[in-house]
């Protein structure tokens, strides 16, 4: 039996390549690749953990299947945090005006769920009790993003 090792990458096709790279390395904090060639204004790869992130020109705008919600297709794709850098991150994006759906804190997981520059849902995972936070800091939480406030649920 051939065993998988994990996810190689991810690619997304997005509509402005210097913009998309901008806001993957400057706003969510990867880094473009040593491991693969980049092709400037074609394509990046960025490092995410021991996975890649590729960053592609649309060729075509007409036609738009974003990571989202409902229907057929992908739905989202989601990166790894520890789980002290969590709530920072929710700020950093704030700071960057990036579209926050929501975040949840769960008693063994932590998502938070955005959008990128062309709409592709996002998420971001921490693994609290992995991570070794204090069991205090596990309490169950919803994160309004229009009033900038947790809830307990």
């Amino acid at each position: 039996m051939i065993k998988i090792l994990g996810i190689d990458h991810v690619a997304v096709n997005v509509r402005d390549i210097d913009k998309a790279v901008a806001f993957y390395t400057k706003v969510i904090g990867l880094k473009i690749t040593d491991r693969e060639p980049s092709k400037p204004g074609i394509e990046y790869f960025l490092d995410c953990g021991p996975s890649l992130i590729g960053i592609i020109q649309a060729k075509d705008l007409s036609k738009v299947h974003a990571f989202e919600n409902e229907g057929l297709g992908a739905n989202h794709f989601s990166f790894r945090i520890h789980a002290a850098d969590f709530d920072p991150m929710i700020k950093r994006l704030e700071a960057n005006n990036v579209k926050i759906e929501f975040a949840k804190k769960r008693d063994k997981s932590w998502s938070l769920y955005f959008y990128d520059l062309d709409e592709n849902k996002l998420e971001i995972t921490a693994w609290p009790r992995e991570d070794g936070l204090p069991t205090d800091k596990l309490k169950k939480e919803i994160y309004d993003p229009k009033t900038k406030n947790w809830k307990s649920y």
